[in-house]
């Protein structure tokens, strides 16, 4: 897991231990020994105001919230994804950008672009543009190698954009950066303490259970099946 530094640590660590006390890590989790533990506030997946892998209606979601320089992200690569495709429309994915200081422009730069890319393609664009800059980056600040054809604008191509002009704009424009600030505040309120950090929400029952870095599909397909003997499945 990427721990978060800098102005953020204090606070993102007070709401980690706020949803400590407040959540029972235990049922969530279903053993004492589990890696799962609780969360703090979690906003449901809202397919009206951010790009959503899988059925909207899903009865779970998966939530990461990632660092695009993230090395622990780039291990995790598309396994949250692949859960979703193995559950047959009962789990979706949302992906929430968290580019941490540590990383530099290279991590702001590659989410600024993903939430722009959104603004010319479906909900696949966004998740075919961090797949293909989570397989390419060197991590920690890195960036993307220094090859043709490998650059932010040629992946946001691929992704299925079309205005690069518009891109550009987007990319610069201070509601990017804002939608970026928020979601800190989100990813405080979640009590998320670094990347990857993911949430598995019962969509029925609103219950919530949360681990951190690059764990396997299996786990997170166990934790649902938990989740889902818990709501009476």
């Amino acid at each position: 897991m990427q721990s978060i530094r800098h102005a953020l640590t204090r606070p993102l660590l007070a709401a980690a231990a706020l949803a400590a006390v407040a959540a029972s890590p235990a049922a969530a989790a279903g053993d004492a020994g589990s890696i799962w533990h609780g969360a703090g506030q979690v906003a449901p997946v809202d397919a009206s105001r951010e790009p959503v892998y899988g059925n909207p209606a899903s009865d779970f979601s998966v939530i990461v919230w990632l660092d695009p320089e993230c090395p622990y992200c780039k291990m995790l690569g598309r396994t949250p994804e692949k859960v979703v495709d193995a559950s047959g429309g009962r789990v979706n994915l949302a992906v929430r950008l968290l580019p941490l200081p540590m990383h530099g422009r290279a991590a702001f730069v590659a989410a600024a672009t993903a939430l722009c890319v959104t603004r010319q393609t479906a909900p696949a664009g966004y998740y075919r543009f961090l797949d293909r800059y989570m397989e390419l980056t060197r991590t920690n600040g890195a960036g993307l190698p220094d090859a043709t054809g490998t650059g932010v604008e040629t992946l946001a191509k691929d992704a299925g954009v079309r205005d690069m002009a518009a891109l550009d704009a987007c990319v610069h424009a201070p509601e990017t950066v804002q939608a970026l600030a928020q979601e800190y505040s989100a990813a405080n309120a979640a009590g998320v303490t670094g990347t990857p950090a993911i949430v598995v929400r019962d969509n029925r029952t609103g219950q919530l259970a949360m681990t951190e870095g690059a764990i396997p599909g299996e786990e997170i397909t166990r934790v649902i099946s938990a989740l889902g003997a818990q709501g009476a499945d």
